[in-house]
C-alpha cells in the first residue's frame, strides 16, 4: 500500500486535473439515483392516471439525464486517458533516468529481459489501474455510498434484506484471494523469466545456430510459454470462480427481495409496485458495484505486484555516485596510480589483492594474464565502474572517489573487444560520446580510424543507418567504429580491453594501425591476449590469481622465464602448429 501512495505522487503534478476527474465521477455516480425514481414515478403515478403529458416530461428528463451521463463520461474518459498516459510517460522517463545512474554491478546481477519487463509490461499494467480501474474504483464507491443513503431512507426493511448477503461477499472474497494473490507473484516471476530467455537467446541466435541448438531452445521455450499458461488458467479458474459465486449471491439477494417485495405489494401495504421496481434498480446499483469491487481487487493483486517491482527498481541506490562535497577534475595529464587495491565483487571472494601501481603521463601499460585473473576488474576500477574494496585510486593525485564522476568519465576512453553499436547512423554512431563536434572532427577521427573510405562507399555515407547492435557491419569495422568514437571524445586515458582478439590477422594489422594513433601521447591501458600486440609496451603488468607477479618491458619478462614467458611461448607455439596445419 506504501508503494500505491507512491505512485498516486506522480498524480500531484497534475492535481488541478485529478479534481476535475473526480468532479466529473461524483457527477457520473449521482447523477444515477434519479433514475429509479422516474420508474417509480412513471408506474405509480404517469401511468395509473394516463397522464400523457406526465410521460413526455419523463421521456424529456430521461434523455436529458443520459446526454450529461453521456457528456460527462466523454469529459471524464478523456481526462483519465490524459493522467494515465502522463503518468505513465513520468514513470517510464523516471525510470530509464534511474537506470542510467546504476551502477554496473546492477546490471551484473539482471538480466536485460528483467529489466526491460520493469519499464514495459509492469507499467503497462499500472496504466490500466489509472485509466481503467481508477474510474470504476471511485465510481463504484461513491455509488455504494449514495445508495445505501437513499434505500435506508425510503425502504429501511428491504434494505436490510439487501445488507444480509454482503457478509457472504466478504467471505466469498477471502476464500480466494489467497490462491489469487499468490498466483499472481507466480505469474509475473514467469514472465521475468520469458522475457530474459527471448532477451538472451535472441541476442545470442548466432551461437544458437552454430550448435544447432534450434529445436532445443523451441522446446524449452515451450515448457515455459506452458508453465505461464498453467499459471494463467489458474488465475482465470480462480477469478471466474470468485466472479460467479459473487453473482451467484447477488442473484439470490436480488430474488429475496423480489419475493418479500412483491408479497407487500400484493398485502396493499406501503409498498407500492413503482416503489418495488425503484427499490430493485436501486440495489442493481448496490450489488453491480460489490461485484465490479471483487473484480478489481483481483485485478489489484496484479498491479501491487508490478507496483512493488517498479519501485524495487527506483529504490534501488547507486553503489558508485558523487560524494557531496566531490568536484570537477580538471583537465587530466593522465597519471594514475593505483595504491594497495583490493576488490571484490562478493563478499569474502576477491578479485584483486593489494594492487600497487603509479602510471606515467603517456606511458602505454599493458594488462595480461590466465582468464580469471582480473585484468579487466583493474581497468574498470580505472574507470571508476567500481570502487575497490580497499586502497584507493587516483588520477593526477585525486581519489576518485572525491570528484565527480562524469568529469573523470569524459576524459576516458573504452575500446572494448565487443564493439557495441547503436540502431543509428554511422554518424551518430562515431559522435555518440561528443555530440558538439564539427564534421570536420568526425570526418578526422573516422580517417585516423582506417573508417571514411568505407563509409563514402556506401550509398547514404554517413547518415547510413545500422541494424540492431551493428549487423551491417563486420566486426572490424564496427571496431574502427568504436575506435574513431574514441578519437572524437579527445581522451586522456585509454582503454583497450582485447580490442583486438576476436579479428582476423589482416583486419587486426590495420585495426592495429588505428590504435597505435590514437594512443599516441595519451596514457593507455591494454589487456591482450595476442601478445604480439604488445611487445613495444613501456611496461607489462602480469597478472595472476588477483595479483601483480610481475612487471617489466617485454625484453625483460621473456628473459624472468616467469608467467609471462610462459604465456609467450604458449601462445606463439600454437600459432606455430596452426601455421603447420594450414
Amino acid at each position: 500500500m506504501d508503494n500505491f501512495i507512491r505512485l498516486l505522487g506522480f498524480l500531484k503534478p497534475y492535481r488541478w486535473r485529478v479534481a476535475l476527474a473526480v468532479s466529473l465521477m461524483l457527477v457520473i455516480a449521482l447523477s444515477a439515483l434519479p433514475m429509479p425514481l422516474l420508474i417509480k414515478y412513471l408506474v405509480d403515478h404517469v401511468l395509473k392516471e394516463k397522464r400523457m403529458d406526465l410521460l413526455n416530461y419523463i421521456l424529456a428528463g430521461t434523455l436529458a439525464l443520459y446526454a450529461v451521463r453521456g457528456l460527462t463520461s466523454f469529459l471524464l474518459n478523456a481526462t483519465i486517458i490524459y493522467l494515465g498516459q502522463r503518468v505513465v510517460f513520468d514513470l517510464r522517463y523516471t525510470c530509464y533516468r534511474h537506470l542510467q545512474r546504476l551502477s554496473m554491478s546492477f546490471y551484473d546481477a539482471r538480466e536485460t529481459g528483467k529489466i526491460m519487463s520493469r519499464l514495459t509490461s509492469d507499467i503497462d499494467i499500472i496504466q490500466y489501474i489509472i485509466t481503467g480501474g481508477f474510474i470504476t474504483l471511485i465510481t463504484d464507491i461513491v455509488t455504494l455510498i449514495a445508495v445505501l443513503v437513499v434505500i435506508f431512507y425510503t425502504e429501511w426493511r428491504l434494505s436490510l434484506i439487501a445488507m444480509v448477503v454482503v457478509p457472504l461477499y466478504l467471505i466469498n472474497y477471502q476464500i480466494f484471494i489467497k490462491g489469487i494473490r499468490a498466483n499472481s507473484i507466480l505469474l509475473r516471476e514467469k514472465m521475468d523469466a520469458i522475457y530474459g530467455t527471448l532477451s538472451e537467446k535472441i541476442a545470442g541466435i548466432g551461437v544458437v545456430k552454430a550448435f544447432a541448438r534450434e529445436r532445443h531452445e523451441v522446446r524449452h521455450f515451450a515448457r515455459q510459454i506452458r508453465e505461464n499458461y498453467d499459471l494463467n488458467m489458474k488465475q482465470n479458474l480462480l477469478s471466474t470462480s470468485l466472479w460467479a459465486i459473487a453473482g451467484m449471491i447477488s442473484a439470490t439477494g436480488t430474488a429475496t427481495i423480489l419475493w418479500y417485495g412483491g408479497r407487500e405489494v400484493m398485502k396493499g401495504d406501503a409498498l407500492t409496485l413503482g416503489s418495488l421496481l425503484a427499490f430493485n434498480g436501486y440495489v442493481g446499483y448496490l450489488y453491480g458495484p460489490a461485484v465490479r469491487l471483487l473484480q478489481f481487487n483481483t485485478t489489484l493483486q496484479w498491479v501491487f505486484s508490478a507496483i512493488e517491482r517498479v519501485f524495487e527498481v527506483l529504490d534501488t541506490r547507486p553503489e558508485i555516485e558523487d560524494a557531496p562535497d566531490a568536484l570537477p577534475l580538471p583537465q587530466m595529464k593522465g597519471e594514475v596510480e593505483l595504491e594497495n587495491i583490493s576488490f571484490a565483487y562478493r563478499p569474502g571472494q576477491p578479485v584483486l589483492k593489494h594492487i600497487d601501481l603509479a602510471v606515467q603521463p603517456g606511458e602505454m601499460i599493458a594488462v595480461v594474464g590466465p582468464s580469471g585473473a582480473g585484468k579487466t576488474t583493474l581497468v574498470n576500477l580505472i574507470a571508476r565502474f567500481y570502487d575497490p574494496t580497499e586502497g584507493a585510486v587516483r588520477i593526477d593525485g585525486r581519489d576518485l572517489t572525491k570528484v565527480k564522476l562524469d568529469s573523470v568519465r569524459r576524459q576516458i576512453a573504452i575500446v572494448h573487444q565487443e564493439s557495441i553499436i547503436f540502431s543509428v547512423t554511422l554518424r551518430e554512431n562515431i559522435i555518440y560520446g561528443n555530440s558538439g563536434a564539427t564534421e570536420e572532427e568526425m570526418l578526422a577521427a573516422s580517417r585516423d580510424a582506417d573508417l571514411h573510405d568505407f563509409i563514402t562507399s556506401l550509398p547514404e555515407g554517413y547518415d547510413t543507418k545500422i541494424g540492431e547492435k551493428g549487423v551491417k557491419l563486420s566486426v572490424g569495422q564496427k571496431q574502427r567504429v568504436s575506435i574513431a568514437r574514441a578519437i572524437l571524445t579527445d581522451p586522456k586515458i585509454l582503454i583497450l580491453d582485447d580490442a583486438t582478439s576476436a579479428l582476423d590477422s589482416e583486419t587486426e594489422a590495420r585495426i592495429q594501425a588505428a590504435l597505435e594513433r590514437l594512443m599516441k601521447g595519451r596514457t593507455s591501458f591494454v589487456i591482450a591476449h595476442r601478445l604480439s600486440t604488445i611487445v613495444n609496451a613501456d611496461r607489462i603488468i602480469a597478472l595472476d590469481k588477483g595479483e601483480i607477479v610481475e612487471i617489466g618491458t617485454h625484453a625483460q619478462l621473456l628473459a624472468r622465464g616467469s608467467l609471462y614467458a610462459r604465456l609467450h611461448h604458449e601462445q606463439f607455439k600454437a600459432a606455430a602448429i596452426q601455421q603447420l596445419v594450414g
